[in-house]
């Protein structure tokens, strides 16, 4: 921009963005089998609201605590940042916590809204008068979500991506576990702190990074419902029943990307082909699970069912969307070079006369290598100097310049000569026009692309999270069939009968150990 302004001009530049652990969207700097959860606790009232979301995915939570409880919901949380505001750092009763997740505290900025202004912010968010539908949310819980909110709008400058609404959790409906007890567990990290050995990594058989989320999720909170446990299994005795479909289930959720990234990235306006691509994809897969389940003929569990239904149908954007975008988008908009040809008949045209004037470009050599007797003769073209003629020193005083020819001199280097010519100027003038027109028509494309996908975003959010839903029950059956395990018996009683069992972990260590063995 400086060089096209002048060698003294000043570009305009402005903080667009401030990246914080918690706020990160970027696929390579993201686990994709893990949550990175931002956090925040909030009081109202001498009570407590831990609330949290996943920026990447708009995933939004919420929950009353207390000050013994908070360790352990952090603990099952391992929030990448955690807001507290200044005064609750000085609360003496939660030094202790503190002192355990001082690494990834944030201090919550200052002008923090009370739980009344939050509930009205939040309310705006989503577009409704009152947050009832969405639960009864205490003072302190409507502060947590507001700080959260917030805090992504301080650090995307403005901007929130599609945050689904926030989902109240109760102590009641998942087992709480305290640190100490997780950590000894090995539930989703070893003692020494990484994935391999733990009970997580055993029994992972999902093959999508929203999948694999979701099934880490669901370990750290177990549900303490018989009703809901058994809805799940439900789903997962439906695929070891049938192994052809999860066969073909897990096939094309083989084939997703992660449209739950893709899409928050879109809505934040940060966006790129690929994942216009990655959404579309996981669309058309939807549609082959959808039609795969739904032909079996077989009456659907209801956890299954509601999956179904979550896929939704999105026929008309999928087509929009291949029809679109070339088969390999390039990882960045900026470059153009991604919108298909014969989806747009402008875009065509303009790529045809900058392709025809490069075609021009490649005549002028030729004639010009002629002309001058240099065979070796090059038009080349760089982002500082534009096109240029470029010869060996030692065949510079064959091109001639000045009143005995064309050629006007540009740049003598060790290792070449550099010239131009007026001919050669205009025809870069014609290229540098329509290349720039084709590229701003791209743009323009793209912007209308995703700003579909922002119209759609609830849909295909449903949609997406649906597809983790099937990944985990397909793979817990697949798992299930693999190790010989059997559904278990989950009533209200507090019976706990095993027979025959083992231990996942140890099993896999001892099998482990003997196939090294040998």
């Amino acid at each position: 921009a400086a060089r096209k302004r002048g060698a003294k001009s000043v570009v305009a530049r402005e903080v667009i963005r401030i990246i914080t652990p918690g706020t990160i969207t970027e696929d390579a700097l993201l686990e994709s089998r893990q949550h990175n959860y931002l956090a925040a606790l909030a009081d109202a009232g001498g009570d407590l609201g831990l609330a949290w979301l996943e920026l990447s995915t708009g995933e939004f939570n919420v929950q009353p605590v207390t000050a013994t409880a908070l360790a352990a919901a952090l603990a099952r949380l391992d929030p990448g940042e955690f807001l507290v505001g200044e005064r609750l750092l000085q609360n003496t009763d939660l030094f202790g916590v503190f002192a355990q997740w001082k690494q990834v505290i944030t201090p919550a900025p200052p002008g923090a809204r009370d739980s009344e202004a939050a509930r009205r912010r939040l309310a705006e968010i989503y577009k409704v008068q009152v947050l009832d539908g969405f639960g009864d949310f205490s003072r302190p819980e409507i502060a947590a979500c507001g700080a959260l909110v917030d805090y992504v709008e301080l650090t995307q400058k403005g901007r929130l991506p599609l945050l689904a609404p926030p989902r109240r959790m109760t102590g009641a409906s998942t087992l709480e576990i305290d640190a100490a007890t997780r950590r000894n567990l090995e539930i989703t990290r070893t003692l020494s702190g990484t994935r391999e050995g733990s009970l997580l990594a055993v029994i992972d058989r999902t093959v999508t990074g929203a999948g694999g989320r979701l099934i880490a999720a669901r370990l750290a909170a177990p549900l303490t419902d018989p009703a809901a446990i058994s809805e799940r299994a439900g789903g997962v005795a439906y695929f070891v029943d049938d192994g052809g479909v999860r066969e073909d289930v897990r096939t094309a959720l083989g084939r997703c990307p992660d449209v739950e990234r893709a899409l928050s990235r879109i809505t934040l306006e940060r966006g790129t082909p690929r994942d216009l691509a990655a959404i579309g994809d996981g669309l058309h897969q939807a549609a082959l699970l959808r039609a795969r389940l739904e032909g079996d003929g077989a009456a659907l569990p209801a956890a299954l069912a509601a999956a179904v239904q979550g896929l939704g149908f999105h026929a008309e954007l999928v087509e929009r969307l291949s029809r679109a975008l070339a088969p390999e988008p390039p990882p960045t908009a900026r470059d153009g070079g991604f919108i298909a040809a014969g989806y747009s008949a402008p875009l065509d045209e303009l790529r045809l006369l900058r392709d025809e004037s490069r075609r021009l470009i490649a005549n002028l050599q030729q004639r010009y290598a002629e002309d001058t007797g240099v065979a070796t003769l090059k038009i080349r073209h760089n982002n500082v100097i534009g096109y240029f003629i470029e010869v060996t020193p030692t065949h510079a005083d064959k091109v001639a310049v000045g009143e005995d020819g064309p050629f006007i001199h540009r740049q003598t280097l060790a290792s070449a000569v550099r010239f131009t010519t007026v001919e050669l100027g205009e025809l870069e003038t014609r290229i540098g026009r329509a290349a720039d027109r084709a590229l701003a028509l791209e743009l323009e494309l793209f912007a209308d692309l995703a700003g579909e996908l922002v119209a759609r975003a609830e849909g295909i959010a449903a949609a997406a999270r649906a597809l983790a839903e099937l990944d985990v029950a397909a793979a817990l059956a697949q798992l299930a069939v693999e190790r010989r395990y059997v559904r278990p018996v989950v009533d209200d009683s507090t019976a706990f009968d095993i027979v025959g069992g083992r231990h996942p972990v140890v099993e896999a260590a001892l099998e482990g150990a003997n196939q090294a063995a040998f």
